[in-house]
């Protein structure tokens, strides 16, 4: 009969074990999903941060290139031909 205590004795703390054990897993998945997300905002905020910059950037360069057209037109055609031709150059 001591024999049959001592396992059920030993039973309860392990399973109690097991049940903590499962507890801090289930925290540390929680823990890591949370780490995840953040660091998802973080990456998604910095993106569109970048994103924001090169547009307004690019919005500029364009602004530029047209200016330049519009003050010499026959100087855009021309180096809009000789670019024309030296790609249909490299194509052959």
């Amino acid at each position: 009969m001591a024999t049959a205590n001592q396992a059920n004795t030993q039973n309860g703390a392990a399973t109690k074990s097991d049940h903590s054990s499962q507890e801090k897993l289930t925290e540390a998945c929680h823990l890591a999903g949370e780490a995840a997300s953040d660091m998802m905002d973080n990456v998604k905020g910095q993106a569109q941060a970048t994103y924001q910059a090169n547009k307004k950037r690019a919005g500029e360069v364009a602004n530029q290139a047209e200016s330049l057209i519009k003050e010499r037109p026959l100087l855009s055609i021309g180096c809009a031909f000789v670019a024309g031709w030296a790609v249909s150059k490299l194509l052959k």
